[in-house]
């Protein structure tokens, strides 16, 4: 593969390192890496899925406190004619004072409290199933940018060489008309193709400064901003089977990770909404110690609560059944996000194959539309053949080094596609 891309950039006739525009002050240049880098260290849509995450976290906290004891301190001052059994002390002001170190530990609800922990930790999971996600949308994202500045960039070097190409077919082309051995017909011709060629170039200009916005946009960088690229090193073939990456990708997606973790959610809810519907105990056992006045007073006490529901209008059913559904719902979007992902993973491995042969395609048929256009161009010069063969082997030859750029950035963004969908990550988790 590194022999047919040296064949091929020698071909084309580029350099490895893309210019910035004119006027845009120097910047480093930018590599495949630190473009994804920056894409999943600074684009919003991580840096929310990295809040959720906190948000989660507490949530996952705050579930598991309800089964911790609960220590807390209370103070209590009054003044007034009422005594502290709020009977009148004779119309004299008297005031009093309490200060108390109260704790309370639950002993038993039934289970209430661990499915609210099952919940919160499976929340939390999900959420970092979706920060695992967002990076590596980010990443690809931006490597799918990066890889289409390339491409334009280069596309735009092959409309360069193509427009100086038809300039000097005019410049021949005039000459021979002088000469009196071609006709003024193919001055016009040449001349045409010149203005196609020259139109081309405006257009594949243009597309670099649109690729070039989507890429800062991919890596979240302010507008405007110069940016330039350079040419990765030509990647390695994953070399993997169809089938294979569908049965790897299953178990490495994060979307796979996070459906499961949605399931989990779904079924502690519904034996949260079990047991709200039905008899409910609750123990826990109270103490405190005074402070103030009396310090050194202490008093405990065991409760239990017990409580069943006889009648609420069918919402305690209605809950379970709405859980239930739910549950039912998420086991659903599993399946969904398990097909995708297989199908993506198996597409995407086609997708190398193909994209590795096209290089290869492109290149052969870049080289035989070259040496098509040398021949052509001798038998014009000679006398023996037509502009007309000329200016279609010119255009030939273009389209075919178009292809070839095309396709080598094609095996570039496969590589990386394939890699996305199997699960591995783009770029290094810190």
């Amino acid at each position: 593969m590194r022999v047919i891309a040296a064949l091929l950039l020698m071909l084309i006739g580029i350099t490895l390192v893309a210019s910035p525009p004119a006027g845009a002050q120097t910047q480093q240049t930018l590599t495949l890496e630190a473009a994804m880098t920056s894409a999943v260290d600074r684009h919003p849509s991580v840096v929310a899925a990295s809040r959720a995450v906190q948000a989660a976290e507490a949530r996952l906290v705050q579930a598991r406190a309800g089964t911790s004891p609960q220590i807390n301190v209370t103070g209590r001052a009054a003044v007034g004619t009422l005594g502290s059994t709020g009977t009148p002390t004779g119309g004299e002001t008297a005031s009093s004072h309490n200060v108390a170190l109260g704790a309370t530990l639950p002993l038993y609800d039934g289970g209430i409290s661990a499915q609210q922990v099952a919940q919160a930790q499976a929340g939390l999971d999900a959420a970092r199933a979706s920060l695992l996600v967002a990076r590596q949308d980010a990443a690809l994202t931006a490597a799918q940018s990066y890889f289409q500045v390339l491409r334009a960039q280069r596309t735009v070097e092959v409309r360069e060489a193509a427009v100086q190409t038809a300039q000097a077919q005019v410049r021949q082309a005039e000459a021979f008309f002088r000469a009196g051995t071609a006709a003024q017909a193919d001055v016009i011709r040449a001349r045409a193709a010149a203005a196609s060629a020259e139109a081309e170039l405006v257009t594949a200009r243009g597309q670099v400064e649109t690729t070039i916005a989507s890429l800062r946009s991919a890596m979240a960088l302010p507008v405007g901003q110069p940016v330039t690229v350079a040419d990765p090193a030509v990647p390695a073939v994953l070399a993997i089977a169809a089938v294979d990456a569908s049965t790897e990708a299953v178990r490495q997606r994060p979307e796979v990770q996070r459906a499961e973790a949605d399931v989990r959610s779904a079924e502690a809810a519904v034996r949260l909404a079990r047991i709200r519907a039905g008899t409910q105990v609750n123990v826990s056992a109270n103490g405190s110690v005074q402070v103030t006045p009396d310090p050194g007073q202490t008093g405990w006490s065991v409760a239990a609560t017990v409580s069943h529901p006889l009648f609420d209008g069918g919402r305690s059913k209605a809950a379970v059944q709405e859980a239930t559904a739910n549950l039912e719902a998420a086991g659903a979007r599993r399946e969904a996000a398990v097909l995708q992902i297989q199908t993506q993973a198996y597409q995407a491995a086609v997708g190398v194959a193909s994209a590795s042969a096209r290089v290869e395609a492109t290149r052969v048929s870049a080289e035989a539309s070259q040496e098509a256009l040398r021949v052509t161009e001798g038998r014009y010069q000679a006398g023996v053949g037509t502009l007309v063969e000329v200016l279609d082997a010119q255009s030939s030859a273009a389209q075919a080094r178009v292809a070839a750029v095309q396709a080598l950035y094609d095996l570039h963004l496969a590589v990386v596609s394939l890699q996305h969908a199997l699960g591995r990550p783009l770029v290094a988790q810190r």
